[in-house]
This record gives structure tokens, sequence and C-alpha cells, in this order.
């Protein structure tokens, strides 16, 4: 059963919910971070997530989802907080009735869905956490197996992200690893058992158009930063490295961008071979 603590002032309660908001290191020290937003919420009960407590203002009524995911809560504990502090900690323009801080989960490799036909996605140094949340959305669209957050760029639990993922963050396994090198070892591990795994990079300067390129039936795709493209580490980790052609003013279009387009061409390519292989059955019978 959940304990229920009245926050009138910016106590000892108010000020963890809020430097979990604001402050990445706290967030990490802690193993904590905040998700806003009906689908975000939803997404991490549905995925099992731990929630640790949930946060409303005090006195407002709550719709009927609001007040269920609250009699149904295990909890650590229910933050009933004064309505002006509880808008302090909300980045909408229209605050949520909800706030869950959620325990994080290990940054393991161990979680990440291998499987044939996988296509997991590396972002290096990415540059926006709004950004990151889309890049994961689009991955949770096409099938990805899993995002994997490298160097030094944003945090993939800052709640611009989250809520940028509109609860796809929860849907699709997102690690974070400290650089190429521990993808390099986790991608020989993998091709023990599919050999067919290729990295493939994604950079304005890659040497194989996107549509000309023959995709393996397992993948690892690298999203490079924004500004600097891909490190001189990861083109020397990468089997391939594909370029979107493109042919306005434009010289790059942004990660989230580029990667769903990458992720919807592997996807059709796919169906178009299932298709095919389906005509040529039905053709033999």
């Amino acid at each position: 059963m959940p304990r229920t603590l009245q926050v009138s002032t910016a106590n000892a309660a108010y000020q963890r919910v809020e430097v979990l908001e604001r402050n990445r290191t706290k967030r990490h020290r802690y193993g904590e971070f905040v998700v806003e937003g009906v689908r975000a919420i939803n997404g991490a009960l549905a995925a099992g997530w731990t929630i640790r407590a949930f946060v409303y203002p005090r006195g407002r009524p709550l719709s009927r989802w609001a007040s269920s995911i609250l009699e149904g809560s295990d909890a650590e504990s229910h933050f009933e907080m004064d309505p002006s502090l509880f808008e302090t900690l909300s980045d909408k323009e229209e605050p949520s009735e909800l706030l869950a801080v959620v325990e994080m989960r290990p940054d393991s490799v161990d979680r990440l869905l291998v499987r044939s036909g996988m296509v997991v996605v590396v972002v290096d140094r990415p540059a926006s956490p709004g950004n990151l949340g889309t890049l994961v959305r689009s991955c949770d669209a096409f099938g990805a197996s899993g995002v994997i957050v490298t160097g030094h760029g944003v945090d993939l639990y800052d709640p611009a992200t989250i809520r940028a993922s509109v609860g796809s963050f929860f849907a699709v396994p997102c690690i974070v690893l400290p650089s190429h090198r521990e993808i390099a070892a986790w991608a020989e591990v993998v091709r023990r058992s599919y050999r067919a795994l290729r990295v493939v990079g994604t950079d304005e300067g890659g040497t194989r158009p996107l549509r000309a390129y023959e995709w393996p039936s397992e993948a690892v795709i690298v999203v490079g930063n924004e500004t600097s493209g891909l490190s001189h580490a990861y083109r020397e980790l990468c089997d391939d490295i594909v370029s979107i052609p493109m042919t306005g003013t434009a010289s790059s279009l942004n990660a989230a961008v580029a990667t769903s387009i990458v992720l919807y061409e592997v996807a059709s390519r796919r169906t178009s071979i299932q298709n095919e292989g389906q005509t040529e059955t039905a053709g033999n019978c």
C-alpha cells in the first residue's frame, strides 16, 4: 500500500522530484527519472517498469484514468502536492494530472532483442533530447529490436526525450554504452549466432546510395552526431556506409528524420522480398 505524503512546501520530497527533472547527474545517481503524460505512463506500466512514486496536485479532480492508476498503484509513495508546486515540475503548457517517478533499468546488452531479422540502431553523441525521443518512436514504429546511445550526448532519460518518444521508450529496449568499443564487442558476440550481421553507418558522404544497398538479414545501423557526423572510430567499425540522396539545398537531415528514412527503406525492402517469395510459392502450387 503506497504511503501518501502531503507536500505543501518545497521540502525534500519536492526537491527529489525537481532534481530528477533538471539534473542529469542526480538522475543517474538515484537511478530514477520522471515520466509525464498518459501514453508514457501507460507505456511504463504496460512494460512492467517499477514506479517508485506518483505525484499529483492536491484538491484537483482527477480523470477516471488517473484515479484508476492511483487505485491500482503499488508504488512506494504518492505525493499529494500543492498545485502551484506541481505546476513547476511540468514542462508542458498544460501540466499533466500525474507524474511518475520510475526506476531505471540496467544498461545491459542482454536487454536487446537478438533474433533473426534484428535491426538495432546506434545513436552516437545525440545533440537534441527531442530528436532522440522522436528517433526512439521511429524505431518502435518500424520494428527495431533496440536502441543504443553512445558517447557524450544528451541524456536518454531526459524528460524531453521520454516525452518526445510518446511512450515508445518503454516499448523498445533502450540502453546507454560508453563508446564504439562496446558496440564492436557486442557485435562480435552476436555474429557467432548470426553470421550475416553487418554494421551499417549512415552519412552524407556514404559510398552507397540507400536505395541501392542490399540490406543483410541482421543489421546494426549507426547514426552519427548531427553536426560532425560519424566519428572516425565508427567509420572504422562500419562494414558499409550508406547515404540518403538529396536534391535540394539541404546538405543533411536531423538524426530522427534520417533514421526514419533508413528504417522505412529496410522495412519496405524486406516486405517486398517477402511478397515476391509468396508470389513465387503461389505460382508453383
